[in-house]
């Protein structure tokens, strides 16, 4: 019912050439050659512009559409740009960052890839430089960042913006509408990494590395909950039957979950490694979240979702006690961390309100929750499978049922007499037989 994604981007190509204190590429001294910086991306299981969930559930689906990436190259264990420097022109001395909230493309659909080159928005190229040490970073947050293109704020732990040497992490402030796969990540060597540069760790990630053939590998964790939508008649009247009835079928033609939407997304940071759910910081009230679908001529998953279209409920199987299970809509993500969260389905019905008239259109909602046993949080990177059994109109009909009157006896009145003596006789009971 749940599964974990993230994705991972790696350099595929050697990383080499000018130092913080060298020229772009040597100044006859180094015995270094110059090298392209190729930044490459890398997808394991499960994209929403939103353009949807990035990835899919499986290996098929599982490749990139040329979605945006922004990285960053720090100067190892801070929050400073890595900075190329020029030759001294007289007692000038020029610097140019390598990647500051670089904008990144991924493969297209077309490579149909889980792992290939990514390239700079721009068309630029960049080199390594020669020494020095430095963390690569990168995230993802679609249009999901207020403003549009992302502002990354340098601040410390207090939120306040300083400077970068004394900052403790880079966040930007965004806002999402259910529709876009936020995700963010560090470059982390593997053991075999570790072992292959001497089990030390100053020497990630470097041109020194890049030489060794160690290149850095950014794993992009999703951060949000992610809820994917089924639905099914409850009853034969929900889908419509018997045909040519008073009432037609239930059409689903909206969903949306109550989430908090405001948040500050942290996208490098010093100190010990942060957990996905420690990345997000959500703040304010909750409020709807709408189900969209991807559209049906769409080139590609990084074409916006646009609205759904409503879905008619069915109940193929006479024999069934539900109706058949539909996959509605794409997903919504969500802010995680809750234990549970409001859920409304829209929906309407063609019913017939007087004989000999047409069927009008009733627009009806049902209220729900999506919610785990005991205390459970939704936890970040994790997809749940919500199915929701929706009930429509069903035609009133009264019955009227005649009771027949009951034997009360018979009362004597005589005028000759005294009133009060009159006499009553009780009725005759029969015997139930």
């Amino acid at each position: 019912m749940k599964k974990m994604f993230f994705f991972a981007l790696a350099a595929a190509g050697m990383l080499t050439a000018c130092s913080n204190e060298d020229t772009l590429g040597g100044n006859g001294e180094q015995n270094v050659s110059e090298q392209q910086i190729r930044l490459g991306v890398a997808s394991s299981k499960v994209q929403t512009r939103g353009t949807g969930t990035v990835g899919g559930m499986t290996d098929a689906e599982n490749v990139w559409a040329g979605q945006t990436l922004w990285v960053y190259m720090l100067q190892k264990g801070s929050m400073d740009l890595a900075y190329y420097k020029s030759p001294a022109v007289g007692a000038t001395v020029t610097t140019k960052e390598v990647f500051d909230n670089k904008e990144f493309k991924a493969p297209n659909t077309a490579d149909n890839t889980k792992s290939g080159l990514a390239t700079t928005a721009d068309g630029t190229i960049a080199y390594y430089p020669v020494s020095g040490s430095y963390d690569f970073w990168g995230y993802r947050v679609d249009d999901a960042a207020v403003g549009g293109t992302p502002t990354v704020k340098i601040v410390d732990d207090n939120g306040d913006e300083v400077a970068a040497d004394q900052a403790t992490k880079r966040v930007v402030d965004i806002e999402i509408d259910g529709s876009q796969d936020i995700m963010a990540g560090k470059a982390t060597p593997s053991a075999d990494e570790v072992a292959k540069l001497g089990n030390y760790d100053e020497n990630f990630y470097s041109a020194y590395a890049a030489r060794k053939g160690v290149q850095p590998n950014i794993t992009f964790n999703h951060l949000l909950t992610r809820f994917t939508f089924e639905v099914r008649a409850g009853s034969k009247a929900t889908a419509g039957l018997p045909a040519g009835g008073n009432t037609d079928a239930v059409k689903v033609t909206g969903v949306s979950v109550d989430s908090k939407t405001t948040c500050t997304l942290t996208v490098a940071y010093t100190g010990e490694t942060k957990q996905a759910a420690d990345l997000l910081t959500f703040t304010g009230d909750a409020s709807p979240l709408t189900l969209k679908q991807r559209s049906v001529t769409a080139v590609d998953h990084n074409d916006a979702l646009v609205a759904l279209d409503p879905v008619s409920l069915t109940w193929t199987d006479d024999a069934a006690t539900m109706g058949d299970v539909l996959k509605i809509g794409e997903a919504l993500l969500v802010a995680p961390g809750e234990t549970e969260y409001p859920l409304t389905i829209a929906l309407s019905q063609d019913v017939l309100q007087k004989v000999g008239d047409p069927k009008v259109t009733m627009p009806l909602e049902q209220k729900a929750t999506i919610k785990m046993d005991g205390v459970k949080k939704f936890e970040p990177g994790k997809s749940y499978k919500v199915t929701i059994t929706v009930y429509g109109l069903e035609g009133i009909e009264v019955t009227a049922t005649l009771v027949p009157w009951a034997d009360g006896g018979s009362i004597d009145i005589d005028d000759d007499r005294n009133p009060n003596e009159g006499t009553y006789t009780e009725p005759t009971v029969t015997p139930a037989p």
